[in-house]
């Protein structure tokens, strides 16, 4: 059994949850500046004039550099230790917003051409995919040290609940800000935010644990071979056609809420916008209420939520009206909170706490899988097959990965693993 934390380095329980709440409040400020761009984006190309493409290519180059250096990051977090990774991603994202927000200004009053704001905000996103990344896996690698493994699954929700949460609260701040204030000033206040979070997390999170000087070569294609050992392969196909469904709705909610409805930009970023934050909603309940009161192992939740992926991609496909659009995103959204949680409670599981660093970044990077097919499966199918075709290809991908839940050994060990200690395991650090 993996231990909650380092034997010779403990923490205290109180300490742990401090630490929790930290790392919380910090993943829901990027997450917050993460998920406004998908209500963001869709309104401001129209309102430069340039084609849904180049809009995916934002989303694609960002996702390619999140996906390659998410388990590096992770990796380097099991030796250089969680604390300054977590500090890196952070100041990283801030410096990413400030640079989006500026092509964005630069677009809109004329002192760039359209496409020229577009390179200039896709760099942004590069910026963020390639640095800002190290966040999430060295934030649930801190969070895996110090959590018995029949806490760690409902620990994990509710660190990667925070991002959720981030992600319903961010449509709804643009949707109600960015007329106001406009789009620049509004990322800059967020870039503020998570500035100030990677200052709290440098003076104040404790980090007990010693950096480990030595270990694997940190290049990315080590790391992806570490995704191919047979206790993790299970997990890490599930991730990815979970991601991939996930990142397909998001990238075509906008569009979809638009064309469907027959409306222009503006009225379109309101509706998308709450369209987003009830299901960003749906996810926040999932992962912090739902988990908890399951407890259940990462299995049963990986058929769950792939069950009503499936089904809420169904009803969008069949969706009749904007309420019906809802209802399916939600539906999709919540399932998708038990899905991820838990894929990635079961392949921290099955490996051993000395890789739980490795693990961590590999299960972030399924996200950038999902973000760098989803441009091909989400926006290029929009726009050239049917807007409902996006969401027929989710529905597919999410029954494939119930039946993989339902059927693969590795995936039925680590469930058996989450199962053990449960009668002393006591309350959870969260």
């Amino acid at each position: 059994m993996s231990p909650p934390f380092d034997p010779a380095n403990p923490s205290g329980p109180q300490a742990r949850r401090r630490a929790f709440r930290l790392l919380f409040v910090c993943l829901m400020a990027t997450g917050i500046g993460n998920s406004m761009l998908f209500a963001i984006l869709p309104p401001l190309a129209r309102e430069l004039e340039v084609a849904e493409v180049y809009v995916g290519a934002i989303y694609t180059l960002s996702a390619l550099l999140f996906l390659t250096m998410s388990p590096v990051w992770g990796a380097l977090s099991d030796r250089l230790g969680r604390r300054p990774l977590i500090v890196f991603g952070l100041a990283s994202f801030a410096l990413s917003t400030l640079v989006f927000a500026a092509g964005a200004w630069a677009g809109q009053v004329g002192l760039l051409p359209p496409m020229a704001a577009i390179v200039a905000m896709a760099l942004a996103r590069c910026l963020f995919g390639g640095l800002g990344s190290a966040t999430n896996p060295a934030a649930q690698a801190y969070v895996a040290d110090r959590t018995t493994p029949f806490e760690r699954t409902s620990a994990l929700a509710g660190l990667t609940a925070a991002f959720g949460l981030g992600g319903m609260i961010g449509p709804a701040l643009a949707a109600g800000f960015v007329e106001r204030i406009g789009i620049a000033p509004f990322m800059i206040l967020i870039a503020a935010l998570v500035g100030a979070g990677a200052l709290v997390v440098r003076l104040t999170l404790p980090e007990k644990t010693p950096p480990k000087r030595q270990g694997r070569p940190i290049n990315p294609l080590v790391q992806f071979r570490f995704a191919l050992d047979p206790r993790l392969t299970g997990f890490m196909i599930y991730g990815c056609a979970l991601w991939l469904s996930q990142a397909a709705s998001l990238q075509a909610l906008s569009f979809y809420v638009m064309d469907r409805l027959e409306i222009g930009p503006e009225e379109g970023l309101q509706l998308a916008g709450v369209a987003l934050t009830a299901g960003a909603a749906a996810l926040i309940f999932a992962q912090l209420a739902v988990i908890p009161a399951l407890k259940t192992s990462p299995r049963v939740l990986m058929i769950m939520g792939a069950v009503l992926v499936a089904a809420g991609n169904a009803e969008m496909v069949f969706a009749p009206n904007y309420a019906a659009i809802v209802v399916g995103f939600m539906l999709n959204s919540f399932g998708f909170g038990l899905a991820r949680s838990g894929f990635t409670g079961g392949a921290s599981l099955a490996v051993s706490p000395e890789e739980q660093g490795r693990v961590a970044g590999l299960t972030t990077a399924t996200a950038g899988v999902g973000f760098l097919i989803a441009p091909l499966t989400g926006l290029w199918l929009y726009q050239v097959v049917a807007p409902a075709a996006p969401f027929v290809l989710n529905t597919g991908l999410a029954l494939g990965a119930v039946v993989l839940a339902f059927m693969h050994p590795r995936i039925r060990a680590a469930a058996a693993h989450a199962l053990d200690g449960r009668e002393d395991s006591g309350p959870g650090p969260v």
